[in-house]
């Protein structure tokens, strides 16, 4: 069975098709696809679902085994309107928050509609919106630089900015998940990974944010500065190694 998920930006659609993946009467072999993001969506989804099968290549997907549960999940701004939906039975959700203006096209496309009270963002259909995305695996990041590139992204030196989340590596090793929407703090989680502390990370990391009138080159540039050269992340790891060798023979 398909299920195609779609609603206003920060409503939570990934976390309704996260509490279906993770109920007692979850199927054994979902698919989840999410077509043109980098996949940070995914990468959380996994941590909850190990056994979840992802796929961004839609048309290939559609292919799937008729008896598995799959969940399409149509993030902003992708369209509605998917002619190869129209031969294969499936089920529409929409997911929105409780105040959102735009209810009565939700209510209208979908056949189920959730309501959060998630506060979320609807943008105005009549501004052009800009998405700027960029796979990050194996880039580590220096937590201080990182902090105030937030702060100028969220605080609109880079465009008005409307939603954005990552999934990165920091400096100890750890990889963390952000997310931030407009008018709210920004939500920084500790993802329950292993610390990476031997060479550049071999696992996903990346980020995906909407907004308007987004300068993406300077974006791209200052990000970049964020990350550690060879040398420093070596640095870096040997003296946490080294710290960690120290406690554990005082511990002994």
């Amino acid at each position: 069975m398909l299920t195609v998920v779609a609603g206003s930006l920060g409503a939570g659609k990934t976390r309704w098709i996260r509490d279906q993946l993770t109920a007692p009467d979850s199927p054994n072999s979902p698919l989840y696809i999410s077509p043109v993001t980098v996949g940070v969506d995914a990468c959380r989804l996994r941590l909850d679902v190990p056994h979840l099968q992802v796929e961004a290549n839609l048309a290939r997907s559609m292919l799937a085994s008729g008896n598995q549960a799959i969940y399409l999940e149509l993030g902003y701004p992708l369209s509605l309107d998917i002619p190869m939906l129209a031969e294969v039975p499936h089920h529409r959700v929409a997911v929105i928050s409780a105040h959102c203006p735009t209810r009565s096209h939700w209510e209208k496309w979908a056949d189920e509609v959730i309501i959060n009270t998630f506060p979320s963002v609807d943008a105005d259909s009549n501004i052009a919106t800009d998405v700027w995305q960029a796979g990050l695996q194996g880039q580590v990041l220096d937590p201080a630089s990182l902090q105030t590139f937030w702060l100028e992204l969220v605080q609109g030196a880079y465009g008005k900015m409307m939603r954005t989340k990552a999934v990165l590596e920091l400096a100890d090793g750890q990889s963390i998940y952000i997310d931030h929407l407009p008018q709210q703090e920004t939500t920084y989680q500790d993802l329950p990974l292993p610390k990476w502390l031997d060479g550049r990370p071999q696992r996903f990391s990346g980020i995906e944010m909407i907004g308007v009138g987004l300068n993406k080159s300077a974006i791209a540039a200052t990000l970049q500065d964020c990350c550690l050269t060879d040398a420093t992340l070596k640095a870096h790891q040997a003296a946490l190694k080294q710290s960690q060798n120290y406690l554990s023979q005082e511990a002994a």
